[in-house]
């Protein structure tokens, strides 16, 4: 909308995270039209993961929360800190490398272990908090 006003639409990294988000073609269409769209093209375009019935985005949102929680949480600290570090990454080596490092550390902490043991007994694991 800011484009509308007769100001950049360029405004607080939108002209970075977007492009990453839905592509430059699409992000240069949204930024250089200032077009309104509802949340179900949101959707279509990547924009947003899903969009959800009024009054139940808490409820959404915990669901994913005990999904995320259900896992290691060195695995899932790590998983984010890279999936967000090699989004920049300068090559391909760069991402691989940044991966090799983060598997090696969680390896190394005993979840790992923890998973199999469950698994062979049919339990859910028990995490160590960090």
């Amino acid at each position: 909308m800011f484009i509308r006003r007769g100001v950049s639409a360029c405004d607080m990294a939108t002209s970075y995270f977007l492009p990453r988000l839905v592509g430059a073609s699409r992000s240069a269409e949204l930024l250089l039209t200032g077009r309104v769209f509802d949340a179900a093209e949101a959707a279509d375009m990547g924009l947003v993961l899903d969009v959800v019935p009024v009054g139940s985005v808490v409820e959404r949102a915990m669901e994913t929360a005990r999904l995320i929680a259900a896992n290691g949480p060195l695995a899932v600290w790590l998983t984010k800190e890279t999936m967000w570090q090699t989004l920049d990454a300068p090559s391909l080596r760069h991402a691989l490398d940044m991966e090799n490092r983060t598997q090696v550390l969680c390896a190394s902490t005993g979840e790992l272990a923890e998973s199999f043991a469950a698994f062979r007994q049919g339990r859910s694991a028990e995490w160590r908090p960090l």
